[in-house]
């Protein structure tokens, strides 16, 4: 089953239960993937474009979380919360430290053989490899990190 049909299922479960929250959010998505389609009309729309446009949402609502909080309202920041949790089920799980690691030295070592390595060049292969199993701020510091060893 495909990440969208197991958000249009679990729609209408939410909406059978009256859960506001998992139906405003999972709308909210959907229509976050509707936008996409139309933007891109001819690119086939499968799972990787889905946790994209996850990762986006989810983005979203960990900036709202920090704008709420600092501005005092708390409420806000806990239903923001809320969404960015039920956002996140749908994520996969992200690569530990130590696995990112172990790709970025593995990826250093590759391109020393064949020419000099430098940050866009590793960033670009580590990014490749690792698809959208890490963050690319993570990468960025432990790239950073590795290469000026």
């Amino acid at each position: 089953m495909s990440i969208r049909d197991k958000i249009q299922k679990e729609l209408k479960v939410a909406q059978k239960q009256k859960n506001e929250v998992v139906i405003s959010t999972l709308r909210l998505v959907l229509a976050s993937l509707k936008n996409y389609e139309i933007e891109h009309k001819n690119e086939a729309i499968n799972d990787d474009i889905l946790i994209k446009i996850l990762k986006k949402e989810a983005k979203k609502r960990a900036e709202s979380i920090t704008a709420f909080t600092t501005g005092g309202r708390n409420e806000l920041a806990q239903h923001e919360q809320q969404e960015l949790d039920i956002i996140k089920t749908y994520l996969p799980p992200e690569m530990t430290t130590e696995e990112v690691k172990k790709v970025v030295d593995q990826v250093i070592t590759d391109l020393e053989k064949t020419e000099n390595v430098n940050f866009g060049m590793v960033m670009g292969e580590v990014m490749k490899r690792l698809g959208s199993g890490a963050p690319g701020q993570v990468v960025s510091q432990i790239v950073k990190a590795a290469l000026t060893k």
